[in-house]
């Protein structure tokens, strides 16, 4: 993690900021194993601090200082093509060994200048002042895994990897959006740029900028794309292409010193990680563990077949929702310095703190793949065939006999012009009806609910997949959507609060291009999607998980009550002032109070799960605004 203070024209000093303040915003839980930082004759400040775990991390200097070009540089990174790195600069096998990863992307830094981030693969986010020519680039990776937060006026560019430690800048306006308040009470908050802080912006993925006295130029490295096509002789050589750069991204991320944890729900996801990585580690399995809920009444099922097929003996399965909430709630906002927008990251604590007692340092997770390679949409692909007139083909991968498939693809047909081709219907049926029974129970005032569109954003949500038979299209407009980073990152400022380093291997840039390049057939097959990675995991990962027909894991049971009833009480009358001017506070009272006699409701009670959804928002965002000073005031 890294802080960074950078005077543009002279009119300020950094001298009043201490750096062990710094740190300790940055860190505010989990002490560091390494930190300092570098001050520069009151123009500029760099500070970093680490938690070791992989044997370069322990190489890192924090920060890191290159005499000959008078660079200073800051980085959370962990580089997967190093090797090809090496190999581009000229570097001996020997010199790399002993080189961290923020040296490595500074080096590309003096040979490529801005276009060094066209040939960083990894999880990365970095800082390089460079005192030469007075400038300063700063880079995140293709996905966003790494937070990145900035600050720049005419006279000041202050970035870090989180709010918190932004705070310690008095130059730094801490003016909240009252938008973003609004929308975070409707899940719909979530950006790839902006922040609850207005002039607090974040650096979005695939995204680097350079700042210099006079200009500042953010650029859009790197765009997902369903082009190039690849174009193989037979179905099995997609299957061959996309197992092997599915171990690779699982492989080059089960780098550790120390035990590593994976996430393990039971589903095809999760189980696909835990079952490569418990074949490929170089550990001994006694080194991994599983972390797991079950909530529903046939997830022990498949996470335990997961288990026997692997021989892990470490399998950590929660039922409960342990652990003191209101706690975790203010360890997130330290952590991230605002209310984190992801329910994961908070949800998630249990796995984190018990990581942390048993030397856990690396957790391996599932997330990604829904959204790209074990795609769950392998249902458009008939539409799509159908309407490029590809009736062979499409007979052939339509489930059932000769006869069956005939009728199948004459009903498709069928529909295909009831709907003019699949295009008649404005909204997700199933998704629209959800979501007008839930719009009556939102507390916003009518007029913020006027004045931003939150109706008719609320709804769109509804339309998701209406009228898309394009899978490639669908995933690139309908799947990476800021939700996807800021999962990532409000769990990696969770988990980095237990010294945990978070992984994503169906999030690996490589592995997600490789499924867009591959033609959207190779998904569906005899009614059954997700069939591409389905190939690719047979023989590794239990049958019973790799050929389940559908996500169903049976009656959803709910977490244990724990210390949910003191999280859920709520009083209006003592809610901050700047927080009540967005809300109907009679409808919230009227939510509290019907909440608090209906505890012992069942887990699938929709209207209970709105107000619990209701009143959470409103705790987290209560708390926040009177943990922080800010210029927001009634």
């Amino acid at each position: 993690m890294f802080f960074f203070y950078f005077n543009r024209k002279n009119a300020s000093s950094p001298r009043g900021i201490d750096p062990d303040a710094v740190i300790n915003r940055l860190m505010p839980c989990a002490p560091p194993d390494k930190s300092g930082f570098l001050d520069d004759e009151d123009t500029s400040l760099l500070v970093q601090c680490l938690h070791w775990n992989t044997s370069r991390s322990r190489l890192e200097p924090a920060p890191l200082y290159h005499a000959e070009s008078r660079c200073a540089a800051a980085s959370w990174a962990r580089l997967d093509n190093r090797d090809e790195l090496a190999k581009k600069l000229d570097i001996a096998p020997a010199d790399l060994a002993g080189m961290c990863d923020t040296e490595l992307i500074l080096l590309c830094y003096l040979k490529w200048q801005e276009a060094c981030v066209d040939h960083l693969i990894g999880d990365f986010v970095f800082v390089i002042h460079d005192r030469q020519r007075n400038t300063v680039f700063c880079g995140r990776d293709h996905m966003g895994v790494r937070p990145f937060y900035y600050f720049a006026s005419d006279d000041l560019f202050v970035c870090a990897t989180n709010v918190s430690a932004l705070r310690l800048v008095d130059g730094v306006p801490f003016e909240i959006d009252e938008r973003w308040v609004a929308e975070y009470l409707l899940q719909l908050s979530m950006s790839f740029d902006r922040t609850p802080y207005l002039g607090i912006m974040k650096l979005p993925p695939a995204h680097c900028l350079t700042v210099t006295p006079h200009q500042l130029r953010l650029r859009q490295y790197f765009e997902l794309s369903a082009e190039p096509a690849l174009k193989l002789k037979d179905s099995r050589d997609y299957v061959a292409a996309y197992r092997e750069q599915l171990e690779e991204a699982i492989a080059c991320r089960l780098d550790s010193e120390y035990a590593i944890g994976c996430e393990l729900s039971g589903g095809i996801d999760s189980s696909t990680i835990t079952a490569f990585a418990a074949r490929l580690m170089k550990q001994p399995l006694s080194h991994l563990h599983t972390f797991g809920f079950a909530f529903s009444e046939l997830e022990p099922q498949y996470i335990m077949a997961v288990s026997r097929e692997c021989r892990l003996a470490n399998n950590h399965i929660f039922a409960g929702a342990e652990g003191n909430q209101l706690a975790t709630m203010q360890r997130s906002l330290d952590l991230l310095g605002y209310p984190m927008e992801h329910g994961n990251g908070p949800f998630h604590e249990p796995f984190y703190q018990l990581a942390e007692k048993l030397e856990v340092r690396t957790m391996l997770s599932g997330f990604g793949g829904d959204e790209f390679g074990t795609t769950i949409h392998g249902y458009m692909v008939p539409m799509e065939m159908l309407l490029q007139r590809r009736y062979g083909e499409l007979f052939d991968i339509l489930a059932g006999n000769p006869l069956f498939r005939l009728l199948r693809l004459i009903k498709l047909e069928w529909r295909r012009r009831k709907t003019a081709n699949f295009t008649a219907s404005s909204h997700n049926p199933d998704f629209f009806q959800a979501f007008q029974q839930r719009w009556p129970h939102h507390i916003i005032r009518p007029e913020l609910v006027h004045r931003y569109g939150l109706e008719e954003r609320y709804f769109n949500e509804a339309r998701f997949d209406a009228g898309y038979t394009d899978l490639k299209r669908f995933t690139l407009e309908k799947r990476w959507l800021p939700f996807v980073p800021t999962r990532m990152e409000n769990c990696t400022l969770m988990a980095a609060g237990r010294k945990v380093d978070y992984r994503w291997p169906l999030l690996d840039i490589r592995l997600v291009r490789l499924f867009l390049a591959i033609p959207s057939e190779e998904n569906f097959y005899r009614g059954m999607g997700r069939y591409l990675h389905r190939r690719a995991i047979d023989g590794v990962v239990p049958d019973l998980v790799t050929w389940k027909p559908g996500k169903d894991m049976g009656a959803f049971m709910g977490p244990a009550q724990g210390d949910t009833d003191q999280l859920l009480q709520l009083d209006p009358s003592k809610l901050h002032p700047a927080l009540t001017k967005h809300l109907d506070t009679d409808k919230l009272r009227r939510q509290a109070e019907q909440l608090t006699a209906s505890l012992t409701a069942p887990p699938g009670d929709n209207k209970r799960f709105q107000h619990t959804r209701n009143i959470r928002a409103v705790k987290q965002l209560d708390t926040w605004l009177k943990t922080v000073s800010t210029d927001y005031t009634d």
